[in-house]
């Protein structure tokens, strides 16, 4: 995947993660509770872009 993808899906898993962090935390998503399931998705998409920054900055070093 290319860098810019890995740091557009990252930020959208870090911004869903924190709606439903925040905004809904006893919310039931099948066997979920929002609150521990955007905690999650959130630390997900933050790993995505810290991959996305680091190949955006091995192809300028390149």
């Amino acid at each position: 995947m290319s860098a810019s993808m890995h740091l557009f899906t990252g930020s959208l898993l870090v911004l869903v993660g924190a709606v439903l962090a925040i905004g809904f935390p006893e919310a039931e998503f099948a066997w979920f509770t929002g609150r521990p399931f955007g905690v999650v998705l959130a630390l997900f998409g933050v790993v995505d872009l810290a991959q996305g920054f680091r190949e955006r900055n091995r192809s300028t070093d390149e």
